[in-house]
């Protein structure tokens, strides 16, 4: 169970913070409901021969020592999340698409972890605060965080999406591979195959035919040669010669030359086209722009706090008591 929590696979495959909905915050919850003993003004908890336990005691045990802050930010955020964005036909829709990721993800998982994918699943939705068998929760949940992290994006483009764009540089790619023995010496049969692959672009043939007839990677070629989303960070953990000559490609079809490749997998050529380049391009692909917003709210280690800030603001909250607001508020690094 350490090694998953260490993965935090449930959390990054949808890019977003604690989107469980935890159910505990002790002094908020029982203060003025205790039994009506007090001692020194101080309403009482319980008692055990010589030693009295205060409501005061343990809010300070349970909540302040440990780590209740993040548990009521937790509980905090869920409830903004919730109010603040309405369920209609297109969140259902992409809570459906999160609930499928997250299932494939953790059947790919289970044997690794010498276990079911149900028993990953409902212990990561457990330690959320989700029933065991509440995915679909979970999901409408994530969702919805999509929507609002989403909204906050486009209102904060320059200061957000621009700056990304141009230090990222992301990119949809294809590539045909031909493999080279010697990279720097191809064979006559190697030389032919790359002949025929510059020929048959010249000609006219589309790229991801000429991919599906020639490439070498078996892992794309039926797919023309589709390789997807890769930006300087480097998601796909692709060689980095490979990387650096795709962000070279500033327009939407462009196609690299060949780049050389040896390592230890394989030795071989890539020419790279880039399929789509150009931010508005990238943008009209839904899955392309949530790749991209979802990077550029994992690159922001308070950008979470400031969009769900900005929505409880907007909403009629009424806090227990001010220590309550304060340490919410303390917990996110905000200010009124």
């Amino acid at each position: 169970m350490i090694e998953i929590l260490k993965k935090q696979w449930f959390v990054v495959l949808v890019a977003v913070i604690f989107i469980g909905f935890a159910v505990y915050c002790v002094y908020d919850t029982n203060k003025g409901k205790l039994p009506g003993k007090k001692v020194d003004g101080k309403e009482v908890v319980a008692t055990m021969k010589d030693y009295t336990l205060t409501a005061d005691d343990l809010y300070t045990s349970l909540y302040k020592e440990n780590n209740g802050a993040q548990t009521l930010y937790i509980r905090f955020q869920n409830l903004v999340i919730d109010e603040s964005v309405k369920t209609d036909d297109a969140l259902k829709t992409r809570a459906d698409e999160i609930a499928k990721t997250l299932q494939s993800q953790a059947e790919s998982m289970a044997s690794y972890y010498s276990t079911t994918a149900e028993t990953l699943i409902a212990s990561q939705l457990k330690s959320y605060g989700f029933e065991e068998d509440d995915l679909d929760g979970y999901a409408l949940m994530a969702a919805k965080n999509e929507k609002l992290r989403d909204a906050y994006i486009d209102a904060h483009k320059d200061e957000l999406l621009t700056p990304f764009y141009k230090d990222k540089k992301p990119r949809v790619v294809s590539h045909i591979l031909i493999k080279v023995a010697d990279v720097n010496n191809p064979t006559k049969e190697e030389q032919k195959k790359i002949d025929e692959v510059e020929k048959a672009l010249k000609d006219g043939t589309d790229f991801a035919e000429v991919a599906k007839k020639y490439s070498d990677d078996t892992g794309s070629k039926d797919n023309g040669g589709y390789i997807g989303y890769v930006d300087s960070t480097n998601p796909s953990k692709l060689v980095q010669s490979f990387v650096d000559a795709s962000l070279k490609l500033t327009k939407d079809g462009e196609v690299s030359g060949w780049v050389k490749e040896s390592n230890d997998s394989y030795s071989g050529w890539h020419m790279i086209k880039a399929d789509k380049a150009q931010l508005d391009t990238l943008l009209k692909d839904k899955d392309v722009k949530n790749q991209i917003y979802s990077s550029i709210a994992s690159s922001s280690n308070d950008m979470s706090f400031k969009y769900i800030w900005e929505a409880a603001k907007k909403l009629d909250i009424k806090y227990a008591n001010d220590d309550v607001k304060k340490d919410i508020m303390n917990y996110m690094g905000v200010e009124e």
